[in-house]
């Protein structure tokens, strides 16, 4: 019976700052996705122009919404567990999951200008410049979360990745 593992008590102050990041993720999630069904509502799309850019306000504030979420399952996660690795190694992976937002956020408003692109050539540097833009953020979050969670033990509660196609028109004749 010796080698019985004791649970620690709750930290009630870590379940308390979980539960409120975790309602402010889904509350701000929700309004994101609202704000989005709200722009779009009043587009026309036989006007001729892309969607509003304002619907990558939207789509950001959702995605904020779903980091923040995240950000308070790993506080809640962490309230029982104890020691300077675990508490570093969570620092590191909500430092990697804002990092990550910031890349959300920046790769969705560089990607607006695929919006705006007459040409297949623009289309082509206006996609390569957002999947830039959110791979310098996204490699540095993504290492970062990486040594937190091995740190603190823990799982990957959300993940994010982005793919690039190509689109070609082929003619046969």
């Amino acid at each position: 019976m010796a080698n019985i593992p004791m649970r620690h008590r709750a930290n009630p102050l870590f379940i308390l700052v979980g539960l409120v990041l975790i309602l402010g993720g889904i509350a701000l999630t929700v309004y994101g996705v609202a704000y989005i069904f709200r722009i779009m509502s009043g587009f026309d799309p036989f006007r001729g122009d892309g969607p509003p850019d304002r619907t990558a306000d939207g789509a950001t504030m959702a995605f904020w919404g779903i980091i923040v979420l995240t950000i308070g399952r790993y506080f809640w996660r962490g309230a029982r567990r104890r020691g300077a690795r675990d508490r570093f190694g969570r620092l590191l992976i909500i430092s990697g999951y804002a990092v990550l937002g910031v890349a959300l956020d920046r790769g969705v408003h560089a990607a607006v200008g695929l919006w705006h692109t007459s040409s297949a050539q623009s289309a082509q540097s206006a996609a390569l410049n957002a999947v830039i833009t959110f791979a310098i953020w996204a490699v540095p979050a993504a290492i970062l979360a990486g040594i937190g969670l091995r740190l603190a033990k823990e799982e990957a509660l959300a993940q994010a990745g982005v793919t690039a196609r190509t689109w070609e028109k082929r003619v046969e004749g």
